[in-house]
């Protein structure tokens, strides 16, 4: 009797720390899962929501533009202008200059140099009429048309037959008549100015031809 008194005390021993083996065990993870469950319950700290953006976009901020440049009015400007160039001789070097070449002013029309003087021709029957401007040089004496025939003959040309005229006082048109001329035949009608020399002595100078003109 005494001895299955010992073997049940060893096995109720046995059982007894088996049991509190196992109470032990299931202690552990009982305790971790409250500790999480309580950590979960802890309020988190707020954080902003961020921008809403659509998956795989980048948002970009442009730096603000920058102000103009202030520009200075026109008038406030200051734009060089040309200066004049002043060339200066020293003296006594030869420098050229440029001639005159404007003709003196006349009273009576310019005319070129050597003169030229157009004379126009009114032909009539056997006759012409002949006039120009006259010359308002002082130095002008008379005037003489001659008619030279462009018909040519044998021989020696007759001399043409002329006309004079006295230069007016004024600036006045100067006119001559022929007669006599020979129907058919061009003519062309020489001026001449009637002036002195270097040394003085009058002779006549050829200023203007006409065009050849056929007397009916």
């Amino acid at each position: 009797m005494a001895r299955r008194a010992r073997r049940r005390g060893r096995g109720t021993g046995t059982v007894a720390a088996v049991a509190a083996v196992g109470l032990i065990a299931l202690s552990g993870p009982v305790t971790e899962v409250a500790a999480t469950v309580t950590a979960s319950r802890t309020p988190l700290p707020a954080v902003p929501a961020p921008a809403a953006a659509l998956p795989g976009q980048v948002r970009v901020v442009a730096p603000a533009p920058a102000a103009p440049a202030a520009v200075p009015p026109v008038s406030v400007v200051d734009i060089p202008r040309p200066q004049p160039i002043e060339v200066r001789v020293r003296p006594g070097v030869p420098y050229g200059v440029m001639p005159d070449t404007d003709p003196p002013p006349s009273a009576c029309g310019g005319y070129a140099n050597p003169r030229q003087i157009l004379p126009g021709v009114v032909p009539g029957v056997a006759s012409a009429t002949v006039s120009w401007q006259a010359d308002g040089s002082a130095a002008v004496q008379r005037y003489r048309v001659q008619a030279v025939s462009q018909q040519l003959v044998s021989g020696l040309q007759p001399d043409p037959p002329f006309q004079v005229a006295a230069q007016p006082a004024d600036c006045v048109p100067v006119t001559v008549t022929f007669a006599g001329l020979t129907s058919g035949v061009p003519y062309v009608f020489w001026l001449e100015e009637e002036v002195p020399d270097s040394l003085g002595v009058l002779r006549w100078v050829q200023v203007g031809t006409s065009s050849a003109v056929v007397i009916p």
